[in-house]
């Protein structure tokens, strides 16, 4: 699914889990979608992957 309707920019996200899964989706769907987002997982070599996406 597409966040291409809205516009965060400007906004903060805070996503937990976002190394994988769900948490690593929601994480690049907001930053596609304008976000300044925040990630946290206890996975740092996933979370890792995740920021360089």
């Amino acid at each position: 699914m597409a966040l291409s309707a809205y516009d965060l920019t400007g906004r903060a996200a805070f996503v937990t889990g976002a190394a994988s899964g769900i948490g690593r989706a929601s994480a690049l769907l907001l930053a596609e979608a304008g976000a300044l987002v925040h990630c946290a997982d206890r996975d740092e070599t996933g979370l890792r992957r995740t920021c360089d996406l």
